[in-house]
C-alpha cells in the first residue's frame, strides 16, 4: 500500500495516551510585547524632529536674492558703511563712498543721534548669545526708529584670524552682506557645524566673487589695522561703545540703559 502524504519526516511524533498536546504558543514571559518597540520608535521620531526643527531655527534658508548690494541688511533694517576715519589701506566699500576711509559695516540712519560700535568674535559664547538673542530686538527697538546707528567693528582674536574667519567677514562686507554672514557664522557655531561656505550661501553671497576675494587676501592690510592696531583698546568680547563710552560684556539691560541715557542727553 502506498504511504500517505502526511506520513514520514513531516509527521508529528505520536504522543502517549493521556499526555497533553504541546502548545505552539510562546509563554507570556518569552513572548515580545506588542508595544515594547513603541518607546524606541517615539524616541527616534522625537530626536529627528528636534534635529530638523533645531536646524531650521538655527540655520536660516538662503537669501532669496543673492549677490552684491550697496546696503547692509539684518532683521528688517538696513544701512550703509560707517566712516571711522582715514586710512592708507583698502576697506570694503559696497556703497562706493570713496577710498582712503575705514569703512565699517553699519545699520541705521547716518544721522542717528546715538552710535553703537560692537566688537565681537564668532567663537565667543557671550558674543553669540548677544547676537542671536538680543541684537534683533535692539535693532527693532532703536535702529528701526532712527535713534541708533549700529556699527560692527572688524575684529577677532588670533585663533579666529588664523582660521580665515575675519578675512571672510571682510569679503562678505565687500558685497554688503556682512551682518547676514556673521549672523550665519554664529548660527553655525551654535549648531556645531561651522562652515564658511555654508554661511556664505545662507547670507546670499555671490560665491565666485567671494572665493576670489578670499584667495587674494584682498583686505589683509586692513585686517591687520582694524584688528591689531586701531581696535580702540579692546581686549575682550563682547565690547560696546555707546557714543564713545565703553561697556564690556553681554549686558543687554545695561546697553539699553546707556542708549537711553545717550538719547536723553541729546
Amino acid at each position: 500500500m502506498a504511504k500517505s502524504k502526511s506520513s514520514g519526516r513531516n509527521r508529528t511524533p505520536d504522543r502517549k495516551r493521556g499526555q497533553p498536546r504541546p502548545s505552539r504558543r510562546r509563554s507570556a514571559r518569552n513572548r515580545p510585547s506588542g508595544v515594547g518597540w513603541l518607546p524606541y520608535v517615539l524616541g527616534g521620531v522625537l530626536l529627528l524632529a528636534i534635529a530638523v526643527l533645531g536646524g531650521r531655527a538655527l540655520l536660516q534658508p538662503e537669501a532669496p536674492v543673492a549677490g552684491p548690494r550697496s546696503s547692509e541688511w539684518l532683521a528688517g533694517v538696513s544701512g550703509i558703511s560707517y566712516d571711522k576715519g582715514p586710512t592708507a589701506y583698502r576697506y570694503p566699500d559696497p556703497a562706493g563712498q570713496g577710498d582712503g576711509r575705514q569703512w565699517l559695516p553699519a545699520l541705521g540712519r547716518t544721522d542717528a543721534p546715538v552710535v553703537v560700535i560692537e566688537f565681537s568674535d564668532v567663537f565667543c559664547a557671550h558674543c553669540r548669545r548677544f547676537n542671536l538673542d538680543t541684537l534683533p530686538d535692539l535693532l527693532q527697538e532703536y535702529v528701526a526708529r532712527g535713534q541708533v546707528r549700529y556699527v560692527d567693528h572688524f575684529f577677532g582674536f588670533a585663533h579666529t584670524v588664523q582660521q580665515g574667519l575675519v578675512m571672510a567677514q571682510f569679503c562678505a562686507a565687500e558685497q554688503g552682506r556682512y551682518f547676514e554672514f556673521k549672523h550665519a557664522l554664529f548660527q553655525s557655531v551654535e549648531a556645531n557645524a561651522l562652515s564658511i561656505d555654508r554661511a556664505a550661501r545662507i547670507a546670499g553671497l555671490e560665491m565666485d566673487t567671494f572665493g576670489v576675494c578670499l584667495e587674494e587676501r584682498r583686505y589683509a592690510e586692513a585686517l591687520q589695522e582694524a584688528v591689531f592696531v586701531d581696535n580702540m583698546g579692546v581686549n575682550s568680547t563682547p565690547t560696546f561703545f555707546i557714543n564713545g563710552e565703553m561697556l564690556a560684556g553681554n549686558l543687554p539691560n545695561e546697553i539699553r540703559a546707556m542708549i537711553d541715557a545717550a538719547l536723553a542727553a541729546e
